[in-house]
């Protein structure tokens, strides 16, 4: 046995022996009174923070032992949580949730959630969806931690009822354990439904981060090359990755048409045991005759050319909104109702195109009871209308949990068989769960809504967790706010004073937040929403949402001046051809968004000050001397001295240079 050998053999007993060790621990609680039997002198259940009235400890029913935490609110504020101080390892993994019940419940109901805070900044946390209904049982509500950043310094879990909750509600038997998760999470390529015509695949996998050991120097892990019926072609040690992922590549050239099976196989160093994943590629001559798919550089073909989706969610479309609506840059629109044949043709008529969507189609959603009765509708409809032109893509899942994720996935997979010549889309704002999500869509995007509460920048930090959520191969249709959010917080027991004092984003925000977005990835944008353009125009007495009204007129001629930027320039976003490889100094602010595009021989630099407050300036490095050829979006002109350029950018800037 040589010393590499030896050294292997030695790590592999070494991570048996602590698997043994770790499985021979009994797990320990980290809540404190997860039953609510203890009371405390005020009579309230110990080590909890809940207040009276809102909060109390119920004898009258439990899951087990003899008390529960009960819930009960008439009104929709204040709005009240029931906390305690925990202490968590940011290094380690955590398995929580309670179990709960409910009755004359209105709003998104009782849950729980772990918390994770900087002093008193907050940085983050796990929040499982609400039960809105528990038709008199006890559920189980759960959740997993994962991935807190170093920073964090303190830590909370809470049970409540999400905000804008009314009725009754227990809690019983709240846990919070560590846990060992599997070391092995999803497995993807770079290419659009696993196709490839001989381009070689990267593969990627997701893993769970293993402290300071990179996971590609770990033993145990390799890639497996098969055919269909299992015989092996080739093994494949790591290219690369980081603390959360594995890269390999994976050539495909020489192999004959069909369809083949990549294996990963690896040891888990918490547990000493071997998993695997699999999925299927398929090399193909060519491919197929799609309607629309996504090509290898992230972009949205259809029949055959480069489209960048550019448009808004609506409600219904009718004849008088269409009208308004064709009049603008917008080439797209995503619909929540379920549009007949008719409507589908006049907007093919007004040559714009449509997402349609499905989003609804799940068991326990619009009178759906079972999975299988939401996969019989979802065929239904689709048999209906896959065959018209105006459909570029489907809306699959809007927001649904992970805890889902099985039957978001079964039903990406039904829509490919389906109709295979479309892609999926999903939308989240699960932003931090996104690569677990992978499974269940073609297509992602997430919804950054920050105004007035948040700094715009959230708009950039939400487009690079998405994109680098999917190994920067998928196709990333982001959604920017366009609304008010005065439109929703009544709903959420917001006070008059609070709903008028909320605000649609300036010109300057919509228009900087937008290019955040292509800036951090995004290969489409489908703003939301069209249909609270036109609520906020209407007061409340008068069939809208508004206190105050907020004009229509005004409110579309800033959203279409943004979308005709982004329009006139679709010619660069969709350029394929290589960029210079310009580079931003190292002390650039993480509030600076760039992204370079090659087009025509040219290579295009996108800046964008995300910084609401200050001015930066910002240095470039190029490979060699530059000449700028033209400006584009505003801004100072830049500083170019050799293969050196200096950038001055007012907040909120954008700009987009030329260069040669």
């Amino acid at each position: 046995m040589n010393l590499r050998t030896l050294t292997s053999a030695l790590a592999v007993s070494c991570l048996a022996f602590l698997a043994t060790a770790l499985t021979a621990q009994e797990p320990v609680n980290l809540v404190r009174n997860p039953g609510f039997e203890e009371i405390g002198a005020d009579g309230q259940a110990a080590a909890w923070g809940g207040k009276a009235p809102y909060y109390t400890v119920s004898s009258e029913t439990a899951r087990t032992g003899k008390a529960s935490l009960h819930f009960s609110h008439q009104e929709p504020k204040p709005y009240v949580l029931c906390s305690q101080s925990i202490q968590l390892d940011p290094k380690k993994y955590y398995h929580f949730g309670v179990w709960v019940k409910s009755s004359g419940m209105k709003g998104d109901g009782p849950t729980i959630c772990v918390q994770w805070n900087q002093g008193g900044k907050f940085l983050g946390g796990s929040y499982p969806s609400g039960v809105k209904d528990t038709n008199g049982e006890w559920l189980l509500v759960e959740g997993y931690v994962r991935n807190i950043p170093a920073a964090a310094t303190s830590f909370d879990i809470t049970a409540y009822c999400r905000q804008g909750s009314t009725g009754e509600a227990w809690f019983d038997d709240a846990f919070l354990y560590e846990y060992i998760p599997p070391f092995l999470g999803v497995l993807t390529t770079d290419s659009y439904r696993q196709y490839t015509t001989g381009e070689p695949l990267t593969v990627f996998a997701a893993v769970s981060p293993q402290g300071d050991v990179r996971p590609d120097a770990l033993p145990g892990i390799s890639l497996q090359l098969l055919t269909a019926a299992g015989q092996k072609l080739q093994t494949f040690a790591p290219t690369g990755g980081d603390e959360k992922s594995l890269r390999f590549e994976v050539p495909t050239a020489d192999l004959a048409p069909g369809d083949y099976v990549v294996r990963l196989d690896a040891v888990n160093p918490g547990n000493g045991r071997t998993e695997s994943k699999q999925l299927t590629m398929h090399r193909v001559a060519a491919l197929p005759a799609w309607k629309s798919y996504i090509d290898r550089h992230r972009r949205l073909m259809v029949d055959g050319q480069p489209f960048f989706p550019l448009g808004m969610y609506f409600g219904g479309v009718s004849e008088s909104e269409l009208a308004i609506y064709r009049d603008s840059a917008f080439n797209c629109l995503m619909p929540y109702s379920q549009l007949k044949r008719e409507t589908l043709d006049m907007i093919e008529a007004a040559h714009v195109k449509v997402i349609y969507s499905v989003k609804d189609f799940y068991g326990g959603h619009a009178n759906l009871k079972t999975p299988k009765e939401a996969s019989a509708k979802t065929a239904a409809v689709v048999q209906a209308f896959k065959d018209h032109p105006a459909i570029i893509a489907w809306y699959i899942n809007d927001e649904l949990p992970l805890s889902m994720i099985g039957e978001l996935a079964a039903r990406r997979d039904q829509m490919e068989q389906l109709d295979p010549g479309r892609p999926t889309w999903v939308v989240l704002y699960q932003v931090n769960e996104v690569r677990d999500y992978v499974p269940s869509f073609d297509v992602i995007g997430t919804d950054p809504y920050p105004i007035p509460n948040r700094p715009p920048a959230m708009a950039l930090e939400w487009a690079r967790k998405t994109t680098a959520g999917t190994f920067n191969s998928f196709a990333n249709w982001m959604v920017p706010q366009a609304f008010n959010w005065a439109a929703y917080w009544k709903r959420y027991g917001k006070t008059d004073e609070e709903v008028l004092a909320c605000r649609a984003p300036t010109a300057a925000e919509l228009k900087a937040m937008s290019w955040m977005c292509i800036a951090g990835g995004a290969t489409g944008l489908i703003y939301y929403s069209w249909s609270d353009l036109h609520r906020m125009d209407k007061l409340i007495a008068d069939g809208g949402r508004a206190l105050r009204r907020d004009p229509f007129e005004a409110r579309w001629a800033e959203v279409k001046a943004v979308a005709a930027d982004v329009k006139r320039l679709d010619h660069v976003l969709l350029g394929i051809e290589t960029p210079l490889a310009i580079t931003p100094a190292p002390e650039t602010p993480a509030e600076i968004g760039v992204r370079l595009f090659g087009k025509d021989g040219e290579t295009w630099l996108l800046v964008v000050n995300a910084d609401h407050e200050k001015n930066a300036t910002v240095t470039f490095a190029a490979p060699r001397a530059v000449a700028c050829l033209g400006q584009e979006l505003g801004g100072k002109p830049p500083k170019i001295t050799g293969s050196t350029i200096v950038l001055e950018l007012e907040p909120l800037e954008v700009t987009m240079l030329r260069l040669k």
